[in-house]
């Protein structure tokens, strides 16, 4: 009997020996997102549970952070030794780490032709110093959302919804002299739309080498004075200068203006918080400038130098990003993948008669030839400019002096920064 029990001890501890072993030779994968849970957690665990199935040596360990945090959180990581391996950043954000040599280049992993199943011009984002340093995941653009009662109130009618940024200025002061309400509510004094505005309009924030500041051309100050002259004489809210671009659709939902100039995913946000105004709610196309073109909001996914399993990291990111994985996240709240067999889906192309498809099917349509029209975004101090142009525009807006002053200091400050060696300069492939 006592030979059994020391037979059986022994066999337990040799089972509990070879589990913890098991575990332990298992080599984790750390992911980090941006401000996605909860609203994607059931989509994550079951991505990853399926991952983890498939490849049994791996455990991936899911962590989403706050998207203002991202960038000190990834530094802090970094310098002490434990940055994720795989982590989403956004194209701005792209610019900075790929600046600082801190992303592999996939394409030491990966053959070419792996990388053509993505939009060129999303993939485009993701290449700096003819490296591939990250893959465009989920994508956005622009639509145009009116409010129909509140246009018809003030005289408007389906004729005068804006196509152009020229038509959104008349249309702004129309609107106000009509109804005396306010129009519109766009960022220009705090994470400005206006260098999204010069891009479209033909206008380059810098020359091609992103050495000097071009915004201030006689032609950039006669586009940005509309705006500031379209502040001062009271047709846009004072908020626009002060607050960020993440509350643009606040003022919409809540009734104070007819329109807002944004993504199509902040339509469902206008459904659950303010449904009244939802039944009165109907998109356009973009606004553009005298260049038709679009702007591409990209997110992507890159693989830390850091990551001491960076082969299995970057399979796991070409995983995230396959088309079947992107139509599945695209179909939880409303964004669009990168790759083109997946934005060819009938979900991004069939009307099925309600508002947020055909918003849906608007974006869809446009992303193919969007382009990122700020690419002052691509700066490793991307910050530093953005911030010196806001400053700038505030500055004019309350006529402490003219927006030609105001964009000649700012210009001034850019091109101390612009000064310095870009060691993520893009070329391309």
């Amino acid at each position: 009997m006592r030979k059994i029990i020391l037979f059986s001890v022994i066999l337990l501890i040799s089972f509990l020996f070879v589990s913890c072993s098991k575990k332990e030779d298992k080599k984790i994968i750390e992911f980090w997102t941006l401000q996605l849970s909860p609203t994607f957690d059931k989509y994550f665990n079951e991505l990853i549970d399926k991952y983890e199935k498939d490849h049994p040596a791996f455990d991936i360990v899911w962590i989403d952070i706050p998207y203002d945090a991202a960038i000190q959180k990834l530094l802090a990581s970094a310098a002490a030794g434990n940055a994720p391996d795989v982590v989403n950043l956004s194209s701005d954000f792209l610019a900075k780490f790929a600046g600082m040599n801190a992303l592999a280049d996939l394409s030491e992993f990966m053959p070419n032709d792996s990388f053509n199943i993505f939009l060129p011009n999303a993939l485009d984002n993701c290449i700096y110093n003819k490296k591939i340093v990250g893959l465009p995941w989920y994508l956005n653009t622009y639509v145009l959302i009116y409010n129909k009662d509140f246009f018809k109130n003030a005289g408007l009618t389906q004729a005068d919804i804006p196509r152009t940024f020229s038509e959104l200025v008349d249309i702004t002061k129309k609107y106000k002299d009509n109804s005396g309400k306010y129009a519109l509510f766009w960022n220009i004094g705090k994470d400005s739309y206006l260098p999204m505005m010069l891009g479209s309009e033909g206008v380059e924030m810098t020359d091609s080498l992103m050495t000097k500041a071009m915004f201030n051309s006689s032609e950039g100050i006669a586009f940005i004075d509309k705006w500031v002259q379209l502040y001062k004489d009271g047709y846009l809210q004072s908020e626009s200068i002060i607050k960020p671009g993440s509350t643009i659709i606040e003022a919409y939902q809540s009734g104070q203006v007819a329109m807002v100039f944004t993504g199509p995913v902040f339509l469902r946000r206008v459904k659950d918080n303010a449904l009244s105004i939802y039944s009165n709610t109907d998109v356009a196309p973009a606004v553009v400038g005298k260049t038709g073109k679009h702007e591409l909001a990209a997110m992507s996914i890159s693989v830390m130098n850091s990551s001491q399993h960076k082969k299995e990291a970057v399979d796991f990111a070409f995983y995230v990003t396959n088309s079947e994985n992107q139509i599945a996240f695209s179909k939880i709240e409303t964004t669009y993948p990168s790759t083109i067999v997946a934005l060819n889906d009938p979900f991004f192309t069939i009307d099925d008669g309600t508002l947020e498809t055909k918003a849906r099917i608007i974006g869809a349509k446009e992303l193919f030839d969007a382009v990122r029209l700020r690419k002052y975004l691509e700066h490793p101090q991307f910050d530093k400019l953005r911030d010196a142009f806001d400053e700038a525009i505030q500055k004019a807006c309350l006529g402490k002096v003219t927006t030609k002053e105001a964009l000649d200091e700012a210009a001034d400050k850019w091109n101390k920064i612009l000064a310095h060696p870009n060691p993520s300069q893009r070329d391309g492939l």
